[in-house]
């Protein structure tokens, strides 16, 4: 059995573990799987909170009304947050989705999933990047604590354009509920002269 007389296991936001050990046979030492994924779970724990914190904005409406908007969260994981922009009457105006390492195949399946294929555009997709130093402040110190100084988050987002007039027709909401009950935060598509709460699944 070994014993190590020195032992410093050292956890990055990868998952990655580097074990340094000094015995006197030299012989290596092992990190369990088990540890390696609670690891790689409880260091991306600030992520989300840090999306809301400092990655969510007031906006206004696109197309609906000129009613400010702000960020709904529609699903949140330890390495991912997916949220939508939304007025008060539920509209959304665009849907951002936030990652330190983004699968944009799984990014676009679920929002056609949900709002059809024929209501979403590759090319209205974009990909940007937020780095610590242009957040400044304790943001900044955040993501450098957490990612080291050159390391960005990725911020892709999807604006819906309509360009014939059928496609002015529909608008993209989100199953938000009122104050009867809540929704399921699902994206749908509706007609756009009407404002509505829910999800087919959910009225």
């Amino acid at each position: 059995m070994i014993t190590p007389s020195t032992v410093t296991v050292e956890a990055t936001i990868f998952g990655v573990l580097k074990a340094v050990v000094s015995t006197s046979s030299m012989e290596s030492f092992k990190v369990p799987r088990s540890f390696t994924a609670f690891s790689s779970v409880k260091a991306l724990e600030w992520f989300p909170e840090f999306v809301q914190n400092y990655l969510s904005f007031k906006g206004k409406c696109f197309r609906h009304c000129d009613k400010p908007t702000s960020m709904q969260v529609v699903s949140r994981e330890t390495s991912q947050v997916l949220g939508a922009y939304v007025c008060p009457d539920g509209f959304v105006s665009q849907v951002v989705y936030f990652s330190l390492t983004p699968d944009m195949k799984s990014f676009e399946n679920k929002i056609t999933s949900q709002v059809g294929k024929e209501n979403f555009a590759p090319n209205d997709v974009r990909v940007g990047s937020r780095h610590g130093w242009e957040l400044g402040g304790n943001a900044r110190d955040t993501v450098e604590a957490n990612l080291g100084a050159d390391r960005a988050i990725t911020e892709v987002y999807w604006t819906r354009y309509a360009r014939t007039d059928a496609q002015k027709q529909v608008a993209i909401s989100i199953c938000a509920g009122d104050s009867s009950r809540k929704g399921c935060l699902k994206l749908f598509a509706h007609d756009s002269s009407t404002a509505e709460r829910f999800c087919p699944t959910c009225k």
